[in-house]
């Protein structure tokens, strides 16, 4: 036979005409169903070397900032061991200036805490002093200003509580600094208002609420619990200074405030309750509180690292969202966003632990509840006495209200 007539012969049976397209057809089917499975593992592959080492960084960091929290609570027990009691006990520790008196603070914790005072104007605290300075007479006239100046000891730097150990002096504090407005940037020391100092003393400026008795009440503040205070002076007119030069990282700073703050509603549910019960030490009214926790979150309280790490969070959501995720399934998808999701930070304010997330510049506040840590051993700071009544009466009222 010859090969024309074997090919007439097969164009002219019906079955191979049939079968022949739906032959060819599947080749090709399964050649770019080949093509699409290998991209699919090859995704699969980048997105699981991505989860590892997401999971790699967060457990570094974990260890880092355990370290970090041993090494703060065995400085504080020292430093602790030579502060004075607040009972005004008569008994003398360094420096060779005896604090008037410690301040008692919305702010617990260095992280929330204002960099600067009247920034947020609600942050509250009170100063009562030493029987020894004779505060019935010391405080005459002071309620007649509106602000004070605070001059302070910086008690809670890692460099000051290292100064009391033998085992590990300190070294020295360094003479660059890297300010937050700054975003990594170093400069001077001396033109910064860091912490670290050679002399950890600082300088704050606070409205004048009321004077009541040997107690002043001031808001605007800007020191975390616990402050010595070293010494009290009015704010005079002549204390303003006019056509003042700062750099422009000061007033136009690299790092910007944030958008907005928005507040979940079950996060003002939650805040709600502890107002309503009357829980809170320094705040009796919403209003106050809330406004507090949006001018603090405003300033953008997170650290260069957390928010160099926000803004790569940002820009992967934002890469993912793009990628065509035809073969992904519903429930991948929901574990995908899950975990693609903006990390969550969290600060402190009078009593309570409040959760937050930061994306596209905008803070959304999603939890607040009791910080479970004031009371425990966890709790790398020493709180002050009006955080020590009723330790176990808020969180008791708390479950029964969630029953």
């Amino acid at each position: 036979m010859k090969p024309f007539d074997f090919f007439k012969s097969l164009i002219s049976n019906k079955l191979f005409l049939f079968t022949a397209p739906l032959l060819l057809s599947s080749l090709i089917f399964s050649y770019y169903l080949s093509i699409i499975q290998k991209k699919n593992l090859s995704l699969k592959d980048k997105l699981e070397k991505e989860k590892q080492n997401k999971l790699h960084e967060q457990k570094k960091c974990e260890e880092q900032r355990l370290g970090r929290t041993r090494a703060e609570r065995e400085l504080r027990r020292v430093i602790n061991s030579y502060k004075e009691d607040r009972e005004n006990k008569n008994v003398e520790r360094p420096p060779d200036y005896p604090p008037i008196g410690f301040l008692e603070s919305c702010f617990r914790e260095r992280n929330g805490t204002p960099r600067q005072g009247l920034i947020v104007t609600k942050g509250k605290a009170l100063l009562k002093l030493k029987t020894s300075v004779n505060p019935t007479y010391s405080l005459e006239g002071l309620d007649q200003y509106s602000h004070c100046w605070l001059i302070f000891i910086f008690h809670e730097n890692t460099n000051t509580l290292r100064s009391v150990r033998s085992d590990r002096p300190a070294s020295g504090v360094k003479a660059k600094v890297a300010p937050p407005r700054l975003d990594g940037i170093k400069v001077g020391l001396f033109s910064t208002r860091t912490p670290h100092r050679p002399n950890p003393i600082g300088l704050s400026v606070a409205k004048i609420d009321k004077v009541v008795g040997d107690t002043i009440y001031l808001s605007g503040i800007d020191l975390i619990d616990g402050t010595p205070i070293l010494d009290v002076k009015p704010y005079s007119v002549h204390d303003s200074v006019k056509n003042v030069i700062n750099p422009a990282w000061v007033t136009i700073p690299v790092v910007p405030p944030l958008d907005n703050v928005i507040i979940l509603d079950i996060a003002k549910k939650q805040l709600q309750y502890f107002v309503d019960k009357k829980k809170l030490k320094f705040y009796d009214n919403y209003d106050d509180i809330e406004t507090c926790i949006i001018e603090i979150l405003t300033e953008d309280i997170r650290s260069v690292r957390k928010r160099r790490q926000d803004k790569l969070t940002d820009q992967k959501i934002k890469q993912n969202k793009e990628i065509d995720a035809t073969n992904t399934s519903d429930n991948e998808k929901e574990e995908e966003q899950e975990e693609e999701g903006p990390e969550k930070h969290r600060f402190s304010l009078d009593i309570l632990n409040i959760r937050f997330t930061v994306e596209n510049q905008i803070a959304t506040v999603f939890e607040i509840l009791k910080d479970e840590v004031l009371n425990s051993n966890e709790n790398i700071y020493q709180p002050s006495n009006i955080y020590s009544s009723n330790k176990n009466e808020s969180t008791n009222a708390i479950e029964n209200n969630e029953k």
